[in-house]
Protein backbone atom coordinates (compact mmCIF):
# COMPACT_ATOMS: atom_id res chain seq x y z
CA UNK A 1 0.00 0.00 0.00
CA UNK A 2 1.44 3.42 -1.04
CA UNK A 3 1.50 5.50 2.79
CA UNK A 4 0.97 9.11 2.85
CA UNK A 5 4.63 10.25 3.67
CA UNK A 6 5.44 8.28 -0.02
CA UNK A 7 3.86 11.42 -1.79
CA UNK A 8 5.38 14.23 0.38
CA UNK A 9 7.96 16.70 -1.27
CA UNK A 10 8.37 20.29 -2.31
CA UNK A 11 5.39 22.06 -4.03
CA UNK A 12 2.51 23.40 -2.15
CA UNK A 13 -0.95 24.41 -2.64
CA UNK A 14 -3.85 25.13 -0.36
CA UNK A 15 -6.37 22.83 1.40
CA UNK A 16 -7.16 22.45 4.85
CA UNK A 17 -6.11 19.32 5.99
CA UNK A 18 -8.04 17.44 8.67
CA UNK A 19 -5.89 17.80 12.09
CA UNK A 20 -3.39 20.04 11.47
CA UNK A 21 -3.36 24.09 11.53
CA UNK A 22 -1.40 24.21 7.96
CA UNK A 23 -3.47 24.80 5.15
CA UNK A 24 -0.56 23.79 2.70
CA UNK A 25 0.51 20.31 2.19
CA UNK A 26 3.43 19.02 -0.25
CA UNK A 27 3.26 16.25 -2.42
CA UNK A 28 5.97 14.69 -4.73
CA UNK A 29 3.75 16.05 -8.30
CA UNK A 30 5.18 17.90 -11.25
CA UNK A 31 3.52 21.07 -11.26
CA UNK A 32 0.86 21.99 -9.07
CA UNK A 33 -1.38 19.36 -7.29
CA UNK A 34 -5.30 19.55 -7.82
CA UNK A 35 -7.26 19.71 -5.21
CA UNK A 36 -8.34 15.71 -5.69
CA UNK A 37 -5.03 14.78 -5.35
CA UNK A 38 -4.63 16.61 -2.11
CA UNK A 39 -7.83 15.28 -0.74
CA UNK A 40 -6.71 12.30 -1.46
CA UNK A 41 -3.79 12.29 0.08
CA UNK A 42 -5.00 13.48 3.66
CA UNK A 43 -7.85 10.64 3.16
CA UNK A 44 -5.39 8.03 2.77
CA UNK A 45 -3.52 9.77 5.62
CA UNK A 46 -6.82 9.18 7.72
CA UNK A 47 -7.13 5.62 6.56
CA UNK A 48 -3.32 5.06 7.89
CA UNK A 49 -4.13 6.21 10.91
CA UNK A 50 -7.59 4.01 11.78
CA UNK A 51 -9.59 6.87 12.12
CA UNK A 52 -12.48 4.34 10.75
CA UNK A 53 -12.89 1.01 12.25
CA UNK A 54 -14.14 -1.71 10.89
CA UNK A 55 -18.04 -1.64 9.42
CA UNK A 56 -17.95 2.21 10.61
CA UNK A 57 -18.79 4.37 7.30
CA UNK A 58 -16.71 7.15 5.80
CA UNK A 59 -18.49 10.66 6.10
CA UNK A 60 -20.43 10.95 3.49
CA UNK A 61 -19.48 12.83 -0.09
CA UNK A 62 -21.08 16.37 1.34
CA UNK A 63 -19.39 16.29 4.29
CA UNK A 64 -16.49 15.41 3.89
CA UNK A 65 -17.09 18.47 0.83
CA UNK A 66 -18.04 20.58 3.41
CA UNK A 67 -14.99 19.97 5.47
CA UNK A 68 -12.07 20.75 3.20
CA UNK A 69 -14.25 23.12 0.87
CA UNK A 70 -14.08 21.63 -1.90
CA UNK A 71 -16.61 20.40 -4.67
CA UNK A 72 -18.67 16.98 -4.46
CA UNK A 73 -17.08 16.08 -7.41
CA UNK A 74 -13.32 16.57 -6.76
CA UNK A 75 -14.67 14.44 -3.57
CA UNK A 76 -15.77 11.70 -6.00
CA UNK A 77 -12.51 11.67 -7.61
CA UNK A 78 -10.28 11.50 -4.17
CA UNK A 79 -12.88 8.99 -3.35
CA UNK A 80 -13.05 6.98 -6.92
CA UNK A 81 -8.99 6.59 -6.95
CA UNK A 82 -8.58 5.22 -3.23
CA UNK A 83 -11.06 2.87 -4.37
CA UNK A 84 -8.95 1.56 -7.46
CA UNK A 85 -6.41 1.18 -5.12
CA UNK A 86 -8.31 -1.21 -3.22
CA UNK A 87 -8.25 0.83 -0.28
CA UNK A 88 -11.96 1.97 0.07
CA UNK A 89 -15.23 0.13 -1.02
CA UNK A 90 -18.58 1.18 -2.03
CA UNK A 91 -21.87 0.11 -1.50
CA UNK A 92 -24.94 1.25 -2.74
CA UNK A 93 -27.44 2.26 -0.14
CA UNK A 94 -24.41 2.27 2.52
CA UNK A 95 -21.94 4.06 2.49
CA UNK A 96 -18.39 3.75 1.81
CA UNK A 97 -15.85 1.56 4.21
CA UNK A 98 -12.00 1.46 4.40
CA UNK A 99 -10.96 -1.97 3.16
CA UNK A 100 -8.90 -3.92 5.44
CA UNK A 101 -5.45 -4.74 4.13
CA UNK A 102 -3.77 -8.00 3.70
CA UNK A 103 -1.87 -8.26 7.05
CA UNK A 104 -4.57 -7.07 9.07
CA UNK A 105 -6.72 -9.03 7.89
CA UNK A 106 -4.78 -11.93 8.84
CA UNK A 107 -3.55 -10.76 11.93
CA UNK A 108 -7.19 -10.39 12.84
CA UNK A 109 -7.78 -14.07 11.85
CA UNK A 110 -4.73 -15.32 13.83
CA UNK A 111 -6.36 -13.57 16.88
CA UNK A 112 -9.52 -14.98 16.71
CA UNK A 113 -7.95 -18.48 16.27
CA UNK A 114 -5.51 -18.44 19.02
CA UNK A 115 -8.05 -17.32 21.06
CA UNK A 116 -10.53 -19.92 20.40
CA UNK A 117 -11.96 -22.03 22.75
CA UNK A 118 -10.70 -25.64 23.10
CA UNK A 119 -13.83 -26.92 21.69
CA UNK A 120 -13.73 -24.88 18.80
CA UNK A 121 -10.53 -26.19 18.13
CA UNK A 122 -11.50 -29.99 18.26
CA UNK A 123 -14.30 -29.80 16.64
CA UNK A 124 -12.32 -27.84 13.99
CA UNK A 125 -10.45 -31.38 14.08
CA UNK A 126 -13.14 -33.38 13.34
CA UNK A 127 -14.25 -31.53 9.87
CA UNK A 128 -10.22 -31.51 8.46
CA UNK A 129 -8.54 -34.27 9.84
CA UNK A 130 -10.38 -37.43 8.79
CA UNK A 131 -10.46 -35.92 5.03
CA UNK A 132 -6.66 -35.60 5.65
CA UNK A 133 -6.14 -39.01 6.64
CA UNK A 134 -8.09 -40.66 4.03
CA UNK A 135 -6.05 -38.07 1.46
CA UNK A 136 -2.89 -39.61 3.18
CA UNK A 137 -4.26 -43.37 2.57
CA UNK A 138 -4.49 -42.77 -1.29
CA UNK A 139 -0.93 -41.78 -1.79
CA UNK A 140 1.11 -42.43 1.23
CA UNK A 141 4.63 -43.57 0.29
CA UNK A 142 6.76 -46.26 2.59
CA UNK A 143 8.73 -43.33 3.98
CA UNK A 144 5.96 -41.39 5.08
CA UNK A 145 4.22 -44.55 6.27
CA UNK A 146 7.28 -44.62 8.33
CA UNK A 147 7.54 -41.74 9.86
CA UNK A 148 3.93 -41.70 10.88
CA UNK A 149 4.66 -45.40 12.19
CA UNK A 150 7.61 -44.35 14.52
CA UNK A 151 6.08 -41.56 15.97
CA UNK A 152 2.74 -43.68 17.03
CA UNK A 153 5.54 -46.07 18.28
CA UNK A 154 7.45 -43.35 20.31
CA UNK A 155 3.54 -42.00 21.67
CA UNK A 156 3.25 -45.63 23.05
CA UNK A 157 6.43 -45.15 25.00
CA UNK A 158 5.95 -42.32 26.58
CA UNK A 159 4.51 -42.35 30.16
CA UNK A 160 4.96 -38.55 30.93
CA UNK A 161 2.20 -35.91 29.67
CA UNK A 162 4.89 -33.63 27.56
CA UNK A 163 6.60 -36.37 26.02
CA UNK A 164 3.16 -38.27 24.80
CA UNK A 165 1.81 -34.97 23.82
CA UNK A 166 5.01 -34.05 21.88
CA UNK A 167 4.47 -37.64 19.53
CA UNK A 168 0.83 -37.60 19.85
CA UNK A 169 0.98 -34.38 18.16
CA UNK A 170 3.48 -35.63 15.52
CA UNK A 171 1.73 -38.47 14.60
CA UNK A 172 -1.04 -36.22 13.36
CA UNK A 173 1.40 -33.85 12.08
CA UNK A 174 3.14 -36.80 9.99
CA UNK A 175 -0.58 -37.77 8.92
CA UNK A 176 -1.60 -34.12 7.72
CA UNK A 177 2.04 -33.86 5.77
CA UNK A 178 1.42 -37.08 3.97
CA UNK A 179 -2.20 -35.56 2.41
CA UNK A 180 0.34 -33.54 0.24
CA UNK A 181 -1.22 -30.13 0.88
CA UNK A 182 0.94 -27.81 1.22
CA UNK A 183 -1.81 -24.96 3.30
CA UNK A 184 -2.91 -28.60 5.40
CA UNK A 185 0.44 -28.61 6.57
CA UNK A 186 0.82 -24.90 7.22
CA UNK A 187 -2.75 -25.28 9.24
CA UNK A 188 -1.46 -28.03 11.40
CA UNK A 189 1.79 -26.05 12.74
CA UNK A 190 -0.45 -23.83 13.61
CA UNK A 191 -3.02 -26.08 15.42
CA UNK A 192 0.18 -27.01 16.92
CA UNK A 193 1.03 -23.44 18.79
CA UNK A 194 -2.60 -23.67 20.03
CA UNK A 195 -2.31 -27.16 20.86
CA UNK A 196 0.68 -26.02 23.78
CA UNK A 197 -1.47 -22.93 25.26
CA UNK A 198 -1.74 -22.88 28.71
CA UNK A 199 -5.66 -23.60 28.33
CA UNK A 200 -5.33 -26.54 26.18
CA UNK A 201 -2.79 -27.78 28.24
CA UNK A 202 -4.37 -27.74 31.30
CA UNK A 203 -7.49 -30.03 29.82
CA UNK A 204 -5.28 -32.16 28.45
CA UNK A 205 -3.49 -32.59 31.94
CA UNK A 206 -6.50 -32.87 33.60
CA UNK A 207 -7.95 -35.66 31.50
CA UNK A 208 -4.72 -37.68 31.34
CA UNK A 209 -4.07 -41.31 32.49
CA UNK A 210 -2.98 -44.48 31.68
CA UNK A 211 -6.21 -46.07 30.68
CA UNK A 212 -6.87 -43.18 28.22
CA UNK A 213 -3.39 -43.11 26.90
CA UNK A 214 -3.53 -46.74 26.19
CA UNK A 215 -7.24 -46.28 24.50
CA UNK A 216 -5.88 -43.06 22.55
CA UNK A 217 -2.95 -45.58 21.86
CA UNK A 218 -4.95 -47.96 20.51
CA UNK A 219 -6.68 -45.68 17.84
CA UNK A 220 -3.57 -44.74 16.54
CA UNK A 221 -2.88 -48.33 15.70
CA UNK A 222 -6.04 -48.72 13.97
CA UNK A 223 -5.58 -45.66 12.07
CA UNK A 224 -1.84 -47.08 11.30
CA UNK A 225 -3.69 -49.96 9.74
CA UNK A 226 -5.55 -48.52 7.52
CA UNK A 227 -3.16 -46.01 5.97
CA UNK A 228 -0.57 -49.35 5.65
CA UNK A 229 -3.71 -50.98 3.43
CA UNK A 230 -4.42 -47.45 1.70
CA UNK A 231 -7.83 -47.76 2.91
CA UNK A 232 -9.26 -44.11 2.64
CA UNK A 233 -12.63 -44.86 3.64
CA UNK A 234 -11.57 -47.14 6.79
CA UNK A 235 -8.22 -44.33 7.39
CA UNK A 236 -11.22 -41.24 7.71
CA UNK A 237 -13.17 -43.30 10.01
CA UNK A 238 -10.52 -44.28 12.49
CA UNK A 239 -9.45 -40.59 12.41
CA UNK A 240 -12.83 -39.68 13.36
CA UNK A 241 -13.40 -42.61 15.25
CA UNK A 242 -9.99 -41.23 17.68
CA UNK A 243 -11.04 -37.21 17.61
CA UNK A 244 -14.05 -37.99 18.89
CA UNK A 245 -12.67 -40.27 21.34
CA UNK A 246 -10.89 -37.08 22.65
CA UNK A 247 -13.82 -35.08 22.73
CA UNK A 248 -15.76 -37.07 24.88
CA UNK A 249 -12.80 -37.26 27.26
CA UNK A 250 -12.37 -33.43 27.44
CA UNK A 251 -15.72 -32.19 27.11
CA UNK A 252 -18.27 -35.33 27.52
CA UNK A 253 -20.02 -34.57 23.64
Amino acid sequence: MVSANDWLEESAVNLPLEGTNSTSVHIRQRGAPSKAALLELDLLRRLENKEWSDGEPLPDERSIAAKYAVARNTVRKALARLEASGLLRREVGRGTFAVPQPEEAVARILARFTNASPADILNLRLFIEPHAAAAAARSLSENEYAAISAAAAKAEQANELDEYEYWDNEFHRQINNAAGNRFLSDFFALLTIIRYTPTMMEIRRQWFSEARRNAYNEEHREILEALRNWDSDRASAAMRHHLLSRRRNYFGQ
